[in-house]
């Protein structure tokens, strides 16, 4: 009984180890990028408009692809409560934006919660709690999962239909698949499916049941992302660069993901129960590095499946220590390499914290304008692709206009008080007679290396955007006046 009882009290420090680093990524590095800005928008109109279609961000920036409703829907429900008491209580909106991606946050770690407890079931409590160490440690699980990219508002639908799967629960493995295929990443299909295809082969599953559970959810969730984007696009809908090496995901994407873990695989693989595990995982990365365009977001879902395999290996060092002193040894390295991945997340979640410039562009200007004043903001390209949304428009008052067709020195500039724009010495020098520098904002700029120094390796920073205020005559002041 007290052995039982120590396993829930240690299973309960594990998760809140979890949400407590989940929610240290967030408020170290609250702004977001342009790839998230969709989603964001989405959850802020659908908060704050209701169903005031007109003044959604989506009819002004479309972007290249229509993306679905269904996500932002979801993420504004769990986080309306908050959001309208914040509202009530006059907080900032910005605020609002933390709970949004909160949420977002606490279902990707809900998934990972659910995932680890069949993990405990199946592979035994130190497989389960070497899982939950690995995921804490790594930086680029627990620093996206409040990130509203299409991928993240997928991941958690994802885990959960692997749980369900490594439960030999079809029904829910298939619905959720389903979901996650349909409404929100296509590619899926490849992941889910070769794990579909490995029950079918091995006799888990018949062709006639997976049937039986697909052709009802591809049904209902195709009916629910076509009736939602319609509505919010206007229009019949159904939602769905740069090129990279052949096996950059491999050789680039995993080492950097899955830090010292990766050593581990090896090791894990050696188990037979990880096979199952690894086909549907490698198949996938496998076949998906056929498309030229690669992101490490792209495959995030494999992490956390890595992870268990990894931890297999982790264990398999640990529970044999007292045998000899090589898995002392052994088992001294797996320590070592969880507070190696934890140095290595600290490293790189400092490098983040000064990689949004458009967000504390905005933070600072509102601090030091006040409110009562008349401003009209013109926000570039480059602001709003580093962290400047709409939970950032803080002031009613104020006008915020993100048009993209219009540089300083172009006629029609002079109308605006202030702006947001990149460091570009040549628009400064074409509105030098109209506005002047009012602060600039620093960014990241690359990593040095000083042997000189400790630690050795600095951050390079250098101005990436500046903000201009209007230069007032004695002639405007009069009008004003």
């Amino acid at each position: 009984m007290a052995e039982r009882s120590w396993d829930v009290h240690r299973e309960g420090l594990l998760l809140l180890l979890l949400v407590l680093l989940a929610s240290l990524h967030l408020l170290i590095c609250p702004f977001t990028k342009v790839e998230e800005s969709f989603n964001l928008q989405a959850a802020h109109d659908l908060l704050y408009h209701g169903l005031q279609l007109d003044k959604y961000d989506h009819h002004e920036f479309p972007g290249v692809v229509p993306r679905t409703f269904v996500g932002p829907l979801f993420l504004s429900l769990l986080s309306a409560p908050a959001a309208t008491i914040l509202s009530a209580l006059h907080v900032s909106k910005f605020y609002s934006q933390l709970v949004v991606r909160g949420c977002l946050g606490l279902c990707a770690i809900f998934a990972l919660w659910k995932l680890q407890k069949e993990v405990r079931k199946q592979f035994g409590s130190t497989v389960a709690s070497l899982h939950c160490w690995i995921s804490a440690t790594q930086f680029h699980l627990l620093f996206y999962c409040s990130r509203t990219l299409p991928n993240i508002i997928a991941f958690p639908f994802v885990i959960l239909a692997f749980t369900a799967w490594m439960q030999q629960n079809y029904g829910t493995f298939i619905w959720l698949s389903a979901l996650s295929i349909i409404v929100f990443r296509s590619e899926l299909c490849i992941f889910l499916g070769l794990m579909l295809l490995l029950s079918i082969v091995n006799h888990r599953i018949s062709i006639f049941k997976s049937l039986y559970h697909a052709v009802p959810a591809g049904l209902v969730w195709l009916g629910l992302t076509v009736c939602v984007d319609s509505i919010f696009w206007r229009r019949f809908l159904w939602p769905e660069g740069e090129t990279s090496p052949f096996l950059w995901y491999f050789y680039s994407v995993l080492p950097r993901a899955l830090g010292c873990s990766i050593l581990f695989l090896p090791l894990g693989a050696r188990d037979p129960r990880s096979w199952r595990f690894l086909f549907p995982t490698v198949g996938f990365i496998f076949l998906y590095s056929f498309l030229p365009h690669k992101e490490l977001r792209f495959i995030i879902y494999t992490f956390p499946v890595l992870n268990v395999v990894a931890a297999i290996g982790c264990s398999h060092i640990m529970i044999n220590y007292h045998k000899s002193l090589l898995y002392k040894l052994g088992s001294f390295v797996v320590i070592a390499h969880l507070l190696a991945n934890a140095c290595y997340t600290g490293m790189l979640l400092y490098v983040s914290y000064h990689n949004y410039p458009g967000g504390v562009a905005m933070q600072k200007l509102h601090e030091t304008v006040p409110a009562t004043t008349d401003v009209s903001l013109h926000i570039d390209v480059a602001s709003a692709q580093t962290g400047v949304t709409r939970f950032l428009e803080l002031n009613p008052n104020w006008w915020y206009d993100k048009r993209e067709d219009l540089k300083p020195g172009n006629v029609g500039s002079i109308a605006y008080t202030h702006y947001l724009m990149e460091m570009n010495p040549i628009y400064i020098s074409q509105c030098r007679n109209t506005h002047r520098i009012m602060f600039n904002i620093s960014g990241f700029n690359g990593i040095g290396f000083n042997l000189s120094q400790l630690p050795p390796l600095f951050i390079k920073m250098e101005t990436k955007l500046v903000i201009l205020e209007k230069i007032y005559t004695h002639h405007d002041n009069m009008r004003k006046g």
